[in-house]
C-alpha cells in the first residue's frame, strides 16, 4: 500500500465546498473518497472498516453578492441619479451582456462505510444534496432603480434552478503498481424536487410609453408545481397550502420525482516518497424528471404601458374616490391582459450533473503535516456550478496531540478570495470536525462574496 496517512484535519473535505470544486484530489481520504476521488479510498494508512456518520455541510455566495456596492450605493437609502446607477452597475456586471450569480448548496451524508484491503478497496454511501442558483444580467436593476427618468431599451434577462435529490453511492479502488491506484464510483440518484425558470426580454422605454418583450419557461413537478395550483397573481394570492407539507418533504430529499445515474473517476500516483498527485472526475452523469408542468406565454409576450385612462364617473361610483385603488386596478388589468395568458404542457426533462475536473498535489513536510495545492473547474453551468471559471486553492493540516487543525485560501471561480480553517477532535480511531470559510471582502482576488459551514459528528475507524 502507499505509505501515506489518513487527513487528520481533513482539509480536503471543505476545499470541495468551496464552490463545490477546489478540493485536492491528492488528499481526500476515507469515506470522502466515495464522493471527491475514489483512489483515493486507500489514502487511509492500515486496513479495515471505517464508519461516517450525519455530516452537514452548506454554503452560500457566488458574483452576485456584492457587499461592498450595496453599502456604498443602496445602504444610506437616497435616491441614486442615472449617473450613480450606471457607475454601481459597471462596477457589479460590467455590460449588458454579463451575467452575475449567486447559489446555495445543502447536503447531508447520513451514513457511509468502507473496508480497505492491501491491494483494494470498496464503499457505499448515502447523500441527499440540495441545490439551487440564480443567474441573472444588470437589467431588472437598471430598470427598477432608473425608473423611466431616461429612454432607453434594455435588456432583462434571467435564470433559476433548484433540485433536490438522493445519492447512493458504491465505490472501488485498485492498486495497479505500488505508486499507482484508479478508482471508480457509480451511483444512483433519485430526484426529488426540481425547478427550472428562464427569461428573455427587453423593456423599451419611450417618451410615451413602456414596452416588454418577453419570453419565458418554467418548470415545476411535484409538489412546486402543486403549490402552485390555484395561484393567482392578480387577485389575493393564494398557495396551495395542502402540497406545502410535501414540497418540504421532497426539498428534504423524501419523495420521488425522479431518477438517474452518476459516476467519478479518480487516479493517484505517487511521484516522491512525500510527494503524491492525483485527479479526479466528479458528479458526471444526469437526473430525468417526470411529469414536469412546463408554462410558457399563450399570447403575444407584449407588455405596453401608456399611462391609466382616468374614468372621474367610475372612480366616482365603483372607488369611492379612492385614488390609489383606482390605479391599482388598472394596472391589474392592463397586467393580466399581457401576463395572464399561459400555456401549460405536461412533459420529462432531463438535467446534467454539476460535473466538474480537478487536479491536486500533497507533500508532506514530516509527521502530519502536509502542504495541499489544486486546480478545480466546472465543466458545465449546472444548479452548483455557477460559472465555468478555474479556481485554486492553497492549504495546510497539521495536527496537535488530539486537535487537527487546518486551513488556507481559495482564489478564483465565481467570487472573491475565501479563506478556510476548521478543527476537530481525534481519539484513536474516533473523531469529529467542524469548518467554516468566508470572503473577507466582496471585491479581493475576485469579484463576489462566499460563505460556508462544514460539521461532521462522527468518525469510527474499526
Amino acid at each position: 500500500m502507499l505509505p501515506v496517512q489518513e487527513t487528520t484535519g481533513q482539509y480536503a473535505r471543505l476545499g470541495a465546498w468551496a464552490a463545490q470544486a477546489g478540493f485536492s484530489p491528492a488528499s481526500v481520504s476515507g469515506a470522502d473518497a466515495l464522493l471527491l476521488n475514489p483512489a483515493a479510498l486507500m489514502n487511509v494508512g492500515a486496513t479495515g472498516f471505517r464508519l461516517r456518520t450525519m455530516e452537514f455541510g452548506g454554503l452560500l455566495g457566488g458574483s452576485l453578492v456584492r457587499f461592498d456596492l450595496y453599502n456604498q450605493y443602496l445602504a444610506a437609502g437616497r435616491h441614486l441619479t442615472p449617473a450613480e446607477v450606471d457607475r454601481m452597475l459597471d462596477s457589479w456586471f460590467g455590460s449588458a451582456n454579463n451575467w452575475r450569480t449567486v447559489g446555495e448548496v445543502v447536503e447531508v451524508t447520513p451514513l457511509a462505510l468502507m473496508h480497505v484491503g492491501w491491494w483494494s478497496a470498496w464503499g457505499v454511501a448515502w447523500r441527499v444534496r440540495q441545490q439551487q442558483r440564480l443567474w441573472m444580467n444588470r437589467g431588472l436593476l437598471d430598470v427598477l432603480l432608473k425608473g423611466t427618468e431616461q429612454a432607453r431599451t434594455v435588456p432583462v434577462d434571467g435564470e433559476f434552478q433548484a433540485m433536490s435529490y438522493q445519492e447512493l453511492v458504491v465505490g472501488y479502488a485498485r492498486k495497479l503498481s505500488p505508486d499507482l491506484i484508479i478508482g471508480v464510483a457509480p451511483r444512483l440518484l433519485l430526484g426529488s424536487h426540481y425547478v427550472r425558470g428562464t427569461l428573455r426580454s427587453t423593456v423599451t422605454i419611450g417618451e410615451t410609453e413602456v414596452q416588454h418583450r418577453y419570453a419565458y419557461t418554467l418548470d415545476l413537478t411535484g409538489a412546486a408545481s402543486e403549490l402552485l395550483q390555484g395561484f393567482d397573481l392578480f387577485d389575493n394570492p393564494r398557495l396551495n397550502k395542502q402540497a406545502g407539507d410535501g414540497l418540504v418533504r421532497q426539498m428534504a430529499g423524501l419523495r420521488q420525482q425522479g431518477w438517474g445515474a452518476g459516476i467519478a473517476l479518480g487516479v493517484q500516483y505517487r511521484l516522491l516518497p512525500g510527494l503524491l498527485l492525483g485527479a479526479s472526475l466528479t458528479d458526471l452523469g444526469f437526473l430525468r424528471w417526470q411529469r414536469v408542468r412546463r408554462y410558457t406565454p399563450g399570447g403575444d409576450a407584449v407588455f405596453t404601458f401608456a399611462g391609466a385612462p382616468l374614468d372621474v364617473d367610475r372612480l366616482r361610483t365603483e372607488f369611492n374616490n379612492d385614488l390609489g385603488a383606482y390605479l391599482k386596478h388598472q394596472l391589474d388589468s392592463l397586467a393580466r391582459a399581457a401576463y395572464e395568458d399561459v400555456q401549460v404542457q405536461q412533459r420529462t426533462v432531463i438535467t446534467l450533473l454539476p460535473t466538474a475536473l480537478h487536479l491536486g498535489a500533497t507533500y508532506w513536510l514530516g509527521g502530519p503535516t502536509r502542504l495541499h495545492a489544486a486546480l478545480s473547474m466546472g465543466l458545465n453551468r449546472a444548479a452548483a456550478n455557477g460559472a465555468r471559471v478555474p479556481q485554486f486553492v492553497l492549504g495546510a493540516e497539521t495536527r496537535w496531540a488530539m486537535l487537527p487543525v487546518f486551513g488556507g485560501v481559495l482564489t478564483g471561480g465565481d467570487g472573491a478570495l475565501m479563506l478556510y480553517g476548521g478543527t476537530g477532535l481525534q481519539v484513536r480511531s474516533w473523531g469529529l470536525r467542524i469548518a467554516t470559510a468566508g470572503s473577507p471582502r466582496s471585491r479581493l482576488m475576485g469579484s463576489g462574496s462566499r460563505f460556508m459551514l462544514m460539521v461532521s459528528l462522527t468518525r469510527i475507524s474499526f
